[in-house]
């Protein structure tokens, strides 16, 4: 049997056997420990990007998400409007017969309607947010839809006395609808549980699409105590800012008619137009060059007549609206909200509302020309506001109208 002796030198310090290859130097080392924490570095710089990326993309494609929604439900319910037109008969007095009643002739037959369709910039719709442009930017349109939503809970007959009234299956009851943008807070939508958390849930102030949503019972166009159902234009919706329940105590007999369906909306902008294809001498927007339309008038501000008929578009849906929304993302519409910052807000929401007066303008504004974004667009840009615009064409079912 061999012994083999053991070396007390440590492995550090021992030779290499013979045929084993050269180890690594410690330049070689530190070469490579460099280039590995460079290595390191630009994948954590990349990893960092991509993750601010992703939430900021997260919380546009969120805000926008609602949006979107909110936009289908205007578009859905704007398409339901309708005038309810019917002819009657024009007539002449020729004098009264024995018994004192008049003698009538029937020599003509007049356009008629008791609904009312309306839009245009916010503060001429809405006579009680006029003067105030900077909380109430864009346009707002009004309508009747036979959308049959009725009261959540049962009412009773006349008297008080009678069973409940059943109107589960009455889906053609006709409601009052309105969209409009606001700025404010919401106090009044809140759920009651945040105020009993001391604040710590801090009060949002936010611009938001509202839609004014009445019930069929408290459809007020057949109110005759406002004015003879003929005469009361804009009279029917004037509750409009003044229904939503305080402090959230609202019940389902109490429902706020008023509500926010879609925050960070900067603008509205409802433009009626007629088809002018094969008419290049006619404008789109000739029965609404300032946006404002009414069915109840013979002849809307600025426009043209574009027919014969002395009734002119009177008891008339436009043919087309073109509908476009302006959405801001979560951080704009936090950017913006800030107390530091309402100055600059009450500026940029004047301009808006300033310059959407115009129909010829709408393409410049929101669009742009030559390569240029629009001047609308612009503001937004500079003040770094992220944004996304909604538009679409509707054709309304119920119109019935042509040159």
């Amino acid at each position: 049997m061999k012994l083999f002796a053991v070396s007390s030198r440590p492995p550090s310090l021992r030779r290499l056997r013979p045929g084993a290859g050269p180890a690594f130097t410690l330049i070689e080392l530190l070469v490579s420990v460099t280039f590995l924490v460079i290595l390191m570095l630009v994948v954590s710089q990349v990893i960092g990007i991509v993750q601010r990326s992703w939430v900021r993309a997260n919380s546009r494609v969120s805000q926008f998400r609602e949006a979107r929604q909110a936009f289908d439900t205007l578009s859905r319910s704007i398409t339901q409007a309708t005038l309810n037109n019917y002819w009657d008969n024009e007539f002449d007095t020729l004098g009264s017969d024995a018994a004192g009643q008049q003698i009538t002739l029937a020599k003509d037959y007049f356009r008629q309607s008791e609904l009312q369709f309306i839009c245009g910039p916010t503060s001429t719709v809405i006579p009680s947010a006029a003067g105030n442009s900077q909380n109430y930017p864009g346009h707002a349109v009004f309508f009747q839809a036979p959308l049959g939503i009725a009261s959540l809970v049962a009412t009773t007959g006349p008297g008080g006395n009678g069973q409940p009234v059943n109107t589960e299956n009455m889906v053609n009851l006709l409601c009052g609808r309105g969209y409009f943008v606001e700025w404010g807070n919401d106090a009044s939508f809140r759920p009651a549980f945040l105020e009993q958390l001391n604040n710590a849930v801090p009060v949002r102030s936010r611009l938001r699409l509202m839609e004014y949503s009445p019930t069929a019972e408290k459809n007020r166009i057949y109110d005759t105590s406002l004015r003879p159902i003929t005469t009361h234009s804009k009279e029917w919706y004037q509750d409009v800012l003044n229904t939503e329940v305080q402090n959230a105590q609202e019940t389902a007999k109490t429902r706020a008619f008023t509500r926010p369906i879609a925050e960070n909306i900067i603008a509205l902008v409802i433009s009626p137009q007629v088809e002018v294809t094969g008419n290049t001498s006619v404008a789109p927007y000739a029965i609404a060059p300032q946006y404002i339309y009414d069915s109840t008038l013979k002849l809307n501000p600025g426009a043209t007549p574009l027919n014969t008929s002395p009734q002119g578009t009177q008891h008339l849906l436009p043919p087309l609206l073109r509908v476009s929304m302006v959405a801001l993302d979560e951080r704009s519409g936090e950017f913006l909200a800030r107390e530091e910052n309402s100055q600059m807000r009450a500026q940029l929401l004047t301009a808006i509302a300033g310059k959407l007066q115009n129909a010829a303008s709408l393409s410049e504004e929101l669009d742009g020309s030559q390569g240029k974004v629009g001047t609308l667009v612009q503001l937004l840009l500079d003040q770094k506001l992220n944004y996304r615009i909604f538009s679409t064409t509707i054709a309304l079912k119920q119109s019935r109208w042509s040159f």
